[in-house]
C-alpha cells in the first residue's frame, strides 16, 4: 500500500522511517486518491485523506501532522482542538507538527480562511477511524465485545473499571494496525466533533497556543533563523522594474570582495548573484556586479490606472463577465423614487508581512533540501525542481512558522534563488530578502475601479441595481504570459470578483466585471477582492439609505432578502452592543456596514470616526463587530483574527496606497507604505455569534471587507462628505449624483 499524489509516491515504510516512527508508533495511511496537487495545491480534503495525519505512540502521545501551514492564524491550534475531541485527550497529550513534503502527501495551499471550514470534518474523521480501530483492538486484546470498552481519558476504560492507554494497544509492528485502519469499513466511526453539540470537551474551549511565548520571547525558528553546518549567504540582483530585461552583467569587480565566494550570472535567464561567507558584505558587492537592464518605458500609475478605469469599459461596453443579471434595468429605474450613480476606486495595495521572506537550500548529488516558511510547501516543491531539472521526490521542503503572509508567500521565491546558488557552489546557502524586495519583487493586490446606479422606491426598497466593476485576475495573476491570454478566454477570475454581488433584495439588477491584466504581477492578497468590492457595495447602500432619509440599520434590514436571517441578525447585533442611533458629539460620526465572507460569513461593522475639519486628521475611534462564523472552535483564536481584520480594514482606509513610476514600486519600504501604528488602533469590542448547530465557515479573513466602508460612511456622517476613493484623503471624493423622481 501506498500514499499517493501526481507528484510522489511515498511507500508506508518509507513513510515511518522519515516520521521517526517504525516500529514505535502508529499511523493511519491511505491512497490519498482525493488528492490532486496543481501549481499550487488546489483540490480540497477528502475523508481518507486524513488517515495519514495522526498517529499514537507506545506513551500514548499523540502526533498530528497538521496539514496546515501555520502563519499568526492559529489553523493548528484549532485542529489540534479537533482531534483531542475525538481522542478524549487534552492539550499537552498531542504534539502538532508541521510537516515536511516528504512527511504527507500533497495537501491543499493554505489561503481562503479555509483551514478550519476545509479540514474540520476530515480532520474529526481521521481521529474518530484511529480512536475506534484502538478500540476493536482492545476488545480483541481482553476478550470483550466493543460496547464493553468506553471511551476514557486517553484512552478507554474496561466493564470492570480497568482503564486502558491508547499506547498499550499500539502493537510492536505498526504496519498491522495500519493495514486495519486503512481497510474499508462497513460502519463510519461516530465522530464526536459532530456528535458532541453543546457538550464538547476542546471544541469551543481558548486554548492557548503552545507557541506563544517562544514567539513573543525570539524563540521560534523562522525560516531566517536555519542554520546548516558549512552554511554560507547569498543574495540576487533582482529586476528595478516590472518587466525589466537584463542585457548586461560584469562580476568581476563584486569577486575582488574580500569574503565573496562566487558570482553566478546567467544572462540569458536573466540571473545575476553571489555567495559570500559572511551576509553583511552581499549588498556592498552586488554593487560593484556591472549591470544594465531594459527598463520598461511610461510603465506608471497614471497609465495604469487609465487601463483600469470603468467608465472607459463603460464606454466600451467592455464587460466580458456578468456575475447576475434579471428583472428589467430600464423598469425599475422608471418605478425610483431616488436614484444614486456614484463611482468608487481602490488602490494597489502590498502585503506587507512582517518577516521579509528568506530560505536556505542544500543541493546535493541525490536530495535538495529546502527550509522556508510558505503557505504552499509543495508548490515551492515543484517550482524548485523544475528550477534544478530534478524530480520532485529529490526535493525536501522542511517547512517554517510564517511571519505573516496574507496570500503573498504562496511561493517562496527565496528558496529558489538559494537553491540555484548552492547548486553553483555546491554548498548550502542562504538567501533572505531585503524589505524593498518584498515591495518590489513580490506580487500585489490590483486596483479596483467601480461603477453603481441604484435606486430606491417610495417604500424604502430597492428599485434596481446597476454595477460594473475593472480590475485585474487575482485567483490566476500569475499564470505565465504565453499562455495567459487562453487562460482569460476560458477562466472568469473568481477571486476579482470575490464579494461582488450585492446581497440586498433586487428584482432588478445586473452585476458585471472585466479582468484586465496589466504589466505589474498580480495575486492573492488578503480578502482578494472581497475588501474591494465590499467597500464599493456597503458605500452605495448607505447613499441610498440617506437619500431615501431612512436610517441606514433600518434601510439594510428592510431589504434583506428573507433568506438572509444570519445576515440580520448580525446586524441586529451590532446596533445593539454599539448603541447604534445614540447622538454622536461633534467632528464625530458614525457608520455601519455589513457583507458575507464567501456566503458563508455574516459580518456586521459599526466604526465611530472623529475627522478634524481644519487638519484634516481622520481618527477611528470605536469599532464594533458582530460575525457569525458557525461552530467557533476556539474562541480566542477568532476574536483575534476579528482584531487583524479590523486593523487591516482600518489600514486600508486610512493609509494603504502603492503606486508605480517607471516600472518601479514608490512605496517599498514601512516610511513610505504606512500601515495602522499601535497608538491609531480603535477600540473594539468583538462578538462572535453562538452558532454551535451550524458547521464552521471562513474566520480568516471574514471581517476585513466592512471595514473600510464603515469608516468611509462614518465619514461622510462626520462631515457631509463623501468618501469613494481608499485611502481616505479629506476632499478625495469622485462626485456622485442624485436624482429624484423616475427615470
Amino acid at each position: 500500500m501506498t500514499l499517493s499524489s501526481p507528484n510522489k509516491t511515498i511507500s508506508r515504510r518509507n513513510f515511518l522511517i522519515t516520521t521517526g516512527w517504525l516500529a514505535a508508533g502508529t499511523t493511519m495511511l491511505s491512497s490519498c486518491s482525493g488528492l490532486l496537487p496543481a501549481l499550487p495545491t488546489t483540490a480540497d480534503p477528502e475523508l481518507d485523506d486524513s488517515l495519514a495525519w495522526i498517529q499514537i505512540l507506545p506513551d500514548g502521545r499523540i502526533r498530528f501532522y497538521c496539514p496546515r501551514m501555520e502563519m499568526g492564524q492559529g489553523a493548528a491550534l484549532g485542529l489540534t482542538q479537533v482531534v483531542a475531541e475525538e481522542l478524549n485527550v487534552g492539550a499537552s497529550d498531542i504534539d502538532c507538527i508541521l510537516p515536511d513534503t516528504n512527511e504527507l502527501p500533497a495537501f491543499k495551499m493554505t489561503v481562503g480562511s479555509e483551514s478550519i471550514a476545509n479540514f474540520f470534518t476530515p480532520v474529526s474523521y481521521g481521529a474518530a477511524r484511529l480512536r475506534e480501530t484502538l478500540r476493536a483492538a482492545a476488545a480483541k486484546k481482553f476478550g470483550i465485545s466493543l460496547s464493553q470498552v468506553k471511551d476514557g481519558n486517553n484512552g478507554f476504560i474496561l466493564a470492570d473499571g480497568t482503564p486502558v492507554g491508547y499506547g498499550a494497544l499500539v502493537p510492536a509492528d505498526p504496519e498491522i494496525l495500519l493495514a486495519q485502519v486503512s481497510s474499508p469499513s462497513s460502519t463510519e466511526p461516530p465522530q464526536y466533533a459532530h456528535s458532541r453539540k453543546g457538550q464538547f470537551k476542546a471544541i469551543g474551549q481558548a486554548w492557548d497556543h503552545p507557541e506563544t511565548l517562544n514567539i513573543v520571547t525570539g524563540q521560534t525558528i523562522y525560516s531566517r533563523d536555519v542554520k546548516v553546518p558549512n552554511m554560507v549567504f547569498g543574495q540576487v540582483l533582482r529586476a528595478p522594474a516590472f518587466g525589466a530585461r537584463l542585457q548586461h552583467a560584469d562580476g568581476r569587480m563584486a569577486q575582488t570582495v574580500p569574503g565573496v565566494i562566487a558570482v553566478i550570472i546567467d544572462t540569458e535567464s536573466g540571473f545575476v548573484g553571489l555567495v559570500a561567507d559572511n551576509p553583511f558584505i552581499l549588498t556592498a558587492a552586488l554593487e560593484k556586479i556591472d549591470v544594465q537592464w531594459d527598463l520598461p518605458s511610461g510603465l506608471n500609475q497614471d497609465g495604469i490606472d487609465a487601463g483600469l478605469d470603468v467608465e472607459t469599459l463603460r464606454l466600451k461596453d467592455g464587460f466580458e463577465h456578468t456575475l447576475d443579471e434579471s428583472g428589467s434595468l430600464s423598469g425599475g429605474r422608471k418605478s425610483a423614487k431616488f436614484t444614486v450613480t456614484a463611482r468608487y476606486d481602490t488602490s494597489f495595495a502590498a502585503h506587507a508581512a512582517m518577516e521579509p521572506r528568506a530560505g536556505v537550500a542544500w543541493v546535493q548529488k541525490n536530495q535538495v533540501d529546502i527550509w522556508c516558511g510558505s503557505q504552499a510547501p509543495y508548490f515551492v516543491q515543484r517550482r524548485i525542481a523544475k528550477a534544478l531539472g530534478r524530480s520532485e521526490s529529490e526535493v525536501v521542503v522542511h517547512t517554517h512558522r510564517v511571519g505573516g503572509g496574507f496570500g503573498g508567500r504562496l511561493p517562496c521565491q527565496a528558496s529558489e534563488e538559494a537553491a540555484l546558488l548552492s547548486a553553483a557552489v555546491n554548498r548550502p546557502v542562504r538567501v533572505q530578502w531585503p524589505r524593498e524586495a518584498e515591495f518590489q519583487n513580490n506580487y500585489l493586490q490590483p486596483g479596483f475601479s467601480h461603477f453603481i446606479n441604484a435606486g430606491i422606491r417610495a417604500d424604502g426598497t430597492l428599485s434596481h441595481w446597476d454595477h460594473d466593476f475593472v480590475s485585474s485576475p487575482i485567483i490566476t495573476g500569475l499564470v505565465p504570459k504565453n499562455i495567459a491570454w487562453i487562460v482569460d478566454k476560458l477562466v472568469a477570475d473568481d477571486g476579482t470578483a470575490r464579494g461582488g454581488l450585492s446581497q440586498y433584495n433586487v428584482i432588478n439588477r445586473r452585476t458585471r466585471y472585466a479582468d484586465i491584466r496589466t504589466p505589474v504581477p498580480i495575486a492573492a492578497w488578503r480578502g482578494l477582492g472581497a475588501g474591494p468590492n465590499a467597500f464599493a457595495i456597503e458605500s452605495m447602500t448607505d447613499e441610498l439609505a440617506h437619500a431615501a432619509k431612512v436610517d441606514p440599520l433600518e434601510f439594510r434590514l428592510k431589504n434583506l432578502p428573507p433568506e438572509s436571517s444570519r445576515l440580520a441578525n448580525v446586524l441586529r447585533r451590532v446596533g445593539k452592543i454599539s448603541n447604534w442611533g445614540a447622538a454622536s458629539p461633534d467632528g464625530t460620526g458614525r457608520g455601519i456596514t455589513c457583507a458575507v465572507y464567501k456566503g458563508l460569513t455574516p459580518v456586521a461593522i459599526v466604526a465611530d470616526v472623529h475627522v478634524d475639519q481644519a487638519s484634516g486628521d481622520i481618527r477611528v475611534t470605536n469599532i464594533w463587530c458582530v460575525q457569525d462564523c458557525g461552530l467557533v472552535v476556539n474562541p480566542d483564536q477568532v476574536e483575534n483574527q476579528v482584531m487583524g481584520n479590523i486593523i487591516w480594514g482600518c489600514s486600508m482606509a486610512l493609509k494603504e496606497r502603492l503606486t508605480i513610476n517607471e516600472g518601479a514600486v514608490v512605496e517599498n519600504n514601512f516610511d513610505l507604505y504606512e500601515i495602522l501604528r499601535h497608538n491609531e488602533v480603535p477600540k473594539m469590542v468583538i462578538e462572535l455569534v453562538d452558532a454551535p448547530d451550524a458547521p464552521p465557515g471562513p474566520a480568516g479573513e471574514s471581517a476585513l471587507g466592512p471595514v473600510a466602508p464603515a469608516i468611509a460612511n462614518a465619514v461622510f456622517a462626520a462631515t457631509g462628505q463623501r468618501v469613494r476613493r481608499l485611502p481616505i484623503r479629506y476632499n478625495n471624493t469622485h462626485t456622485g449624483t442624485l436624482n429624484q423622481g423616475g427615470g
